[in-house]
């Protein structure tokens, strides 16, 4: 079954001589991991950006289990995102980042037992269980990494997008978090 599909998709920025995606399709079915290659500049993040509902794009639909998602805002799509800043809040605990998204998430009413549940269920995926009162910056790159990746899959997305989450990690991180990668998704599949 099609899980995300996007038709044609369209994108020129204000000024721009040049489209950024110039009628972009794609079909990625349920239980895929999917990779976008290529050079910098060549339109990844803003496709990964048009999914999510943070761009709009000028032409094209994007489609989430066969629903057309271009006039949903980005909090109301089954889409979480990981960047390659971790946009961790540094005065919350590691535990309060990933109950964030369960906590304020549009649409959310879920009971405090639930959310430390889900928390937990997260904490123990990405084996991070022992720091979770600890703030960010106690933390090491990889770990931080660990935590977006946590509070992105504890709101249990349909479709999670990763755009370049390990570039800035050294060498050896970034094989242990490709590692980790693999077996969230395994686990969710």
């Amino acid at each position: 079954m099609t899980l995300l599909a996007a038709q044609q998709v369209v994108k020129r920025y204000d000024g721009a001589s040049v489209n950024a995606l110039n009628g972009v399709s794609l079909q990625v079915e349920s239980g895929e991991f999917y990779s976008f290659l290529g050079p910098s500049g060549c339109g990844k993040t803003t496709l990964l950006r048009i999914i999510a509902g943070f761009e709009d794009a000028n032409a094209g639909s994007v489609l989430i289990d066969g629903k057309v998602m271009n006039a949903l805002p980005a909090h109301k799509r089954p889409v979480n995102m990981v960047f390659q800043s971790y946009a961790l809040f540094p005065h919350l605990s590691v535990f309060e980042n990933i109950a964030f998204g369960l906590k304020y998430g549009a649409g959310r009413n879920i009971a405090n037992l639930d959310i430390v549940s889900e928390v937990e269920k997260a904490l123990d995926i990405v084996r991070l269980k022992q720091f979770k009162d600890r703030k960010p910056d106690k933390l090491s790159g990889g770990q931080q990494q660990r935590v977006a990746l946590a509070r992105a899959l504890a709101v249990r997305p349909l479709v999670l997008l990763l755009d370049e989450p390990l570039s800035a990690l050294d060498v050896q991180i970034r094989e242990e978090m490709q590692v980790e990668l693999s077996r969230c998704h395994a686990r969710s599949v």
